[in-house]
């Protein structure tokens, strides 16, 4: 009876309590197994407001009902037993859970479907600007090169006109390269640089093959646009991968190292006579086709490349609307072996921390039968091979190279062959970070187009490696001489003039500064 009474009085009360105070949520409740579940509090709305007035007495709670028994409780790590929740999709490029199916790369596309994984990657600097992630990556490059060039004749009177000097910036390119899914390679090179190719050649009317309608190695377009190189690549191992697009031919080691890479300011007089006489050349030998190529050996210390391509050249030419193109094809090789430790194709000591022998041999070969279109006529049938060596030992390098030149029916009519020769050699001074470097090369001539004669050029260069070939500034000179029969050639990205002949001669100076990032 008292228990009925109290309870009575609690529940009058609780109202009047309740008015002019705030509403206070229940404590949260742990429901274990087996547990009955409370019934739901029932809320009611507030009552109107009112004068206030006193509140009753509290009253004194009441002492808990004993409850039934209870299983044991499980323990307070584990959460309690609810029905699995269905994640929210996540973010594109954020974390989350990955969906069932693969889905594409491209916000709008299918083209290229990546596993159901997490497409978060990372950024960063690895020789390049790299964004990495998700078996995709991106590397991109630059080179700058801001140059200083004066070229002065020792004849009194040379032609035409007085020496030439003055700054421009040759190279400003941009190279974007990486990988796929599925084993995949690919490189794209652009090239903004003022290297004054077409003008120069415009202003030579005499040049050898600038008359020619048909192109092959004796006769360049001369349009140098932008695109330098652009290939696909599935490279499923290191001893065999296929590359197809615009990509570099087989040549002398010279012409396979990248322009930042060099010793000297530019390629010498050796290289350039060889990259003139390849398709494709601008500042290095360019051309559409398939190369297969890979390493092998116990320790990859041989490598090889096999190229097939137009052989028309690859600066802006098409052979399907191009009717000065050829419809055969040229073929190419290279074959380089590491006898001792590899040095890669990188001028100078920089990679010899030792006081150890490094060392690489190659050979290459280069053909292309030149026909022209209906009617089927014969424009040249073009040989070329040569071999190079590169040697190191501590602070000491050299480079060495001998190239031979084979055309016949040129024209239909001329018979040409030659030979150059490079050597080079460099000095790296411990501790510091200047290298002198020297070197000799040149050209010999003789045939029905080009005639008898010979070019040769002796320089000397000095370096600063601020940074390895990141940030350098050089400095080079070399004498060229002709002899009685002998001419210079026109190359405009090491600046060699070409208005030098019958035994004519001159100083060329450069001064560099490359930033290759």
């Amino acid at each position: 009876m008292r228990i009925a009474a109290a309870a009575l009085a609690l529940v009058l009360a609780a109202p009047v309590a309740a008015q002019g105070q705030e509403k206070t949520l229940p404590p949260p409740q742990v429901i274990r197994r087996g547990a009955p579940v409370p019934a739901a509090p029932v809320t009611t709305p507030p009552a109107p407001l009112a004068a206030p007035r006193e509140a009753a007495p509290p009253t004194p709670p009441l002492p808990p009902a004993p409850l039934p028994p209870q299983p044991p409780a499980l323990p307070a790590t584990q959460p309690p037993e609810l029905p699995p929740a269905v994640p929210a999709p996540p973010m594109w490029g954020g974390a989350g859970a990955a969906p069932s199916a693969p889905r594409s790369v491209l916000d709008t596309d299918t083209r290229i479907l990546i596993p159901a994984e997490d497409v978060a990657g990372t950024a960063g600097y690895d020789d390049g600007f790299l964004i990495r992630g998700s078996g995709f990556s991106l590397r991109i490059n630059l080179l700058l090169q801001a140059r200083f060039e004066a070229f002065e004749w020792n004849d009194e009177a040379p032609t035409p006109g007085g020496n030439r000097s003055g700054f421009s910036v040759p190279r400003a390119g941009v190279r974007f390269s990486g990988t796929a899914p599925c084993s995949m390679n690919y490189l794209l090179e652009l090239e903004f640089g003022n290297e004054g190719g077409p003008l120069a050649y415009d202003d030579l009317d005499d040049c050898i093959g600038c008359t020619n309608n048909n192109l092959g190695p004796d006769s360049q377009s001369r349009e140098y646009d932008p695109l330098r190189e652009a290939w696909i690549e599935y490279a499923p191992s290191r001893a065999l991968r296929a590359r197809v697009g615009l990509l570099r031919t087989p040549a002398t080691r010279q012409l396979m190292t990248r322009p930042e890479l060099q010793q000297f300011v530019d390629i010498s007089l050796a290289s350039a006579w060889t990259g003139l006489g390849m398709p494709g050349y601008t500042d290095r030998n360019r051309d559409f086709g398939l190369m297969l190529h890979g390493q092998v050996g116990s320790s990859d210390q041989v490598g090889w490349i096999f190229t097939v391509t137009n052989g028309d050249g690859g600066d802006g030419i098409r052979n399907v609307l191009d009717r000065r193109s050829s419809d055969n094809l040229a073929f190419g090789a290279r074959v380089n072996w590491a006898f001792e430790q590899p040095l890669g194709y990188q001028e100078g000591a920089l990679r010899q921390m030792t006081n150890r022998w490094y060392g690489e041999v190659g050979a290459w070969v280069f053909y292309y039968a030149d026909r022209t279109d209906r009617p089927h006529v014969t424009e040249g049938d073009y040989l070329r091979g040569g071999i190079d060596l590169a040697l190191g030992y501590g602070p000491w390098s050299f480079t060495g190279a001998l190239t031979w030149t084979d055309d016949q029916d040129v024209g239909g009519t001329s018979d040409d062959t030659s030979t150059a020769w490079l050597a080079q050699v460099g000095h790296h001074f411990v501790g510091t970070a200047f290298e002198v470097a020297a070197r000799w090369s040149g050209y010999d001539t003789e045939g029905d187009l080009t005639g008898d004669g010979k070019a040769q050029e002796v320089g000397a260069a000095i370096n600063y490696y601020l940074n390895g070939h990141g940030n350098k500034v050089q400095v080079d000179v070399a004498y060229i001489d002709t002899d009685s029969g002998g001419f210079l050639i026109l190359d405009p990205y090491p600046a060699y003039p070409a208005f030098l002949g019958n035994g004519d001669s001159g100083w060329l100076f450069r001064v560099q500064w490359q930033l290759a990032l």
